[in-house]
Order: structure tokens, then sequence, then C-alpha cells
């Protein structure tokens, strides 16, 4: 079958594209300008064209097509006008889960990570699984993953309420807290998609105790697992440098410590949600909780971009405030004496900043010191006003209209020791790069 992605260089359509083209079939797709996994699709086989025309889809038998276009693609509308099938994520999820044991990472945060250590803990236990998450894993190069076992470990995303569209055996919810406000214009809207999803789940719900939007979740059969005294698999005797951590997880399967390269407490859980899980699949206990020595994380999730001059810049996907505060309390226990912490912050869509304003600028004031850089226009959501200045006055921090303008402003300031974080799901990652290659010609002041 030829199948025709409209958004290939996005990170969903890029994974659901892999795993289309290793499993037999024939893939093309369209995006503007150069993305680095749609180029790494090209020199796999898939033919990739560099912006979208509606001759494009000649023959395809199926468009699919990304949340970020509509109808009004001309791609999109010249499948539409003759007649060719056109799928969205959603139609796309159910043809490759079609007769696999289907493991599906959801929740507001954590999700990406979380998928990346399932999938990394089912491969210690001898489980060859398909893989689609939400970016690359350092480890692998990529974000998908075709195994030759018929397991699926797949990043539930709720955007669209796609992840409606599973019914997992196996399900891992991290926690729920309210997001995607124009899709869910209320925390109302948003529990009830997860609750639906939860209702899904044909075996094992794997929910978070330490949240309460996780943990009550209804489902047939589920195991909680987090630091509260009542969690199933429960998290103790942590210890965490800000570069790596170690702790105890113990339940009812076993108990031992685990060794991650992650910092910060979020990545516990995140790490004890993959051992349950695993478990849950037939694993030994001991093999998932001593899977995760040698995982390196995946791209821009507190990921080291590099050091120079003594200042070390960390990136990160964090866009929403419960993500802040945990990339930032992750980074906190590096610092040395005296050194300082920079939070340089990119709001990802108008309708987030505004929804979550106040909390976006109490999540800030956990930094030392706070850059706000101009809202990110996407393909959703276009035009921020002067919301990022008046976050950034919020804050007590400064504002940059730009990259270059917030990587010098950095270069300014920053002092042998100090900790650069760069927040954002959107383009803000080049901040780091160039402070780097600016404190590289010279010195921090």
């Amino acid at each position: 079958m030829r199948i025709h992605v409209v958004g290939i260089g996005g990170m969903g359509m890029s994974a659901v594209a892999r795993i289309l083209l290793a499993r037999g079939h024939q893939v093309s797709g369209s995006d503007t300008g150069s993305w680095p996994l749609a180029d790494a699709l090209a020199r796999d086989g898939a033919t990739v064209y560099r912006s979208f025309e509606a001759s494009q889809v000649k023959g395809a038998d199926v468009v699919l097509r990304s949340s970020a276009y509509g109808d009004a693609n001309p791609e999109v509308k010249a499948a539409n006008d003759g007649g060719i099938l056109v799928w969205k994520r959603e139609d796309a999820w159910r043809e490759l889960s079609r007769g696999e044991r289907v493991v599906a990472i959801a929740g507001t945060h954590g999700k990406t990570t979380t998928t990346a250590l399932t999938w990394t803990a089912l491969r210690a236990g001898g489980i060859d699984a398909s893989l689609i998450c939400g970016a690359p894993l350092r480890d692998l190069g990529t974000n998908a993953y075709a195994g030759r076992d018929r397991t699926l470990v797949i990043e539930a995303d709720e955007y669209d309420r796609t992840f409606l569209a599973l019914a997992p055996e196996l399900a891992i919810v991290t926690n729920v807290d309210h997001d995607h406000v124009d899709i869910f214009p209320t925390k109302a809207d948003y529990d009830t998609a997860f609750r639906q999803f939860a209702g899904q789940v044909t075996g094992t719900l794997v929910a978070c105790a330490d949240d309460a939007g996780a943990r009550d979740l209804p489902a047939a059969r589920t195991v909680r697992y987090g630091t509260a005294t009542d969690a199933d698999y429960r998290i103790t005797d942590r210890t965490d440098t800000g570069v790596g951590q170690t702790f105890l997880l113990a339940g009812p399967a076993g108990r031992g410590r685990v060794t991650l390269r992650l910092p910060g407490a979020h990545n516990a859980l995140d790490a004890s949600a993959a051992v349950v899980a695993a478990v849950a699949c037939g694993m030994a206990f001991d093999r998932a909780a001593d899977a995760f020595h040698g995982f390196n994380g995946t791209a821009r999730r507190l990921e080291p971009l590099g050091d120079a001059a003594g200042v070390t810049v960390v990136d990160d996907y964090a866009h929403h405030p419960a993500e802040l505060r945990a990339s930032i309390a992750a980074l906190r226990p590096r610092l040395g004496p005296g050194a300082r912490l920079f939070a340089v912050f990119q709001p990802h869509t108008p309708s987030r900043l505004s929804a979550f304003f106040d909390d976006f600028a109490a999540a800030l004031e956990g930094a030392d010191v706070r850059i706000v850089v101009e809202t990110f226009a996407s393909a959703r959501e276009q035009g921020g006003g002067d919301q990022a200045r008046r976050l950034a006055e919020r804050a007590g921090g400064s504002y940059a209209p730009d990259v270059e303008a917030a990587a010098r402003d950095l270069a300014g300031r920053v002092r042998r020791g100090d900790v650069v974080l760069v927040l954002g799901a959107g383009d803000v990652r080049p901040v780091g790069e160039r402070l780097l290659a600016l404190l590289a010609a010279g010195s921090p002041a």
C-alpha cells in the first residue's frame, strides 16, 4: 500500500512513517523545509518532498495527515477531491496496533521518557518490541523501531483525543494535569478523556499513586507506583546528584535498587512505571529494575548540550508549569557553592500561556535568573501578543525577542559554575547552542 504522509517531518508522523516503511508499505511524505527525522526517512527509502503540492498525492492509496494540517492543506484537499482515503494519526495507530500486544503510555507529563524506559526494560527482558516515541532515544538515534515480536510500545498522546483510538492490553498513566486548552477548554473535559482511555484498557493499568488524577482512574485491574505509602510499588531511599540517581523500589514482585543516568524525582517515577509495566508483561522484577544503567534518555529531556567556559547548558522540552518546576528542581543538586541556575523559557502556544499565566510565573521563580523568549509561533496557533513580555515582568526576569538576543543576554551574565536550563517545546534549543558558541569564543562575564 502506498501511504503519503502530510507533515512527515513532525515527531508523531515521522514515527508512524518509520513503522509503516519497515512493515513493507511504500511511504512518501511532505513538509516545509528540512526536518532531521524526515531526512532520515528519505535515507531509508521514503520519498520526501520539501513543500505541499497537490500533485504529490497522485497514486496514493491513503493520505495520512498530521493534526497540524486540515482540509485547507493542498494535499489533503487533493486527496478529498480525488476520493483518496484520508487518515488522521489515530487511524494509523489502529492499523499499526492490529494484532499487537499494545503497551500504551499516557499522561500529561513524562510520556516520552516513560515510553523509552518501558521499551528499554522490555528489550532487556528479551522482548523485541516495536516503538513509537515522542522524541528520538539518544541510544537509538530515532523515535521509532520495528521489532520482531508482536508487542507495540506507544506513546499515547491525548492531543486531539488521539489516544482514544487505542484499546491497550497494558497502559501507564503518569499523571492527569489539565493541558491542551485548545482541545480541552476545561479540566473536566480533560479528565473525562483520561477516564475514557483508562476504561478502554483490556488488562492492567499502571497508575501513579502520587497523582490524584491518575491514581483513581477506573480500570479492571490497577497497579499503583510512587512514593505514596499506599503505592503497590513504592519508591524510597532516593539519592540524586543532579546528573543521575538511585532509589529503592519495592512491591509484590520484588525489591531492588534502580540506577538512572537521569536526575529528578519525576524521572524516578517514570522509571518505576516502566519497571512495573515490564513486570506486568511477564518480566522478572530483578531484570526490569536493572535495565537502565546504560539508558541515556531522549532528545530534549534534560539533554546536556555541553559546557563552555565553566558553564553547563541543558536543553529540556518542558512547556507546562508542572514540567518547569520538575526540571528546575532536577538540576538544583548539581549546583556548586555560589553557582546560579538560569531558566530560559519559550512559551508554547498562546492559549496555554494565557490559561496558565500565573502558574508559569510562579514556576519560573524557582530559578535564580529568568529569561523569557517570545512565544513560539506554531502551525496550530499564531500570535501571542505581549504575553511573553508580561510573563518576564511577572516572573522578575528579562524578555528576549528572539534566540540571538537571549543567547547574547546570557553570555554577558553567566559565570563559571552556572547552569543554564533552556525550556520549551518550540524552537528555543538554539539559544543553548548559540550560547555555547559565544562562550567558546570568549569568556563569561
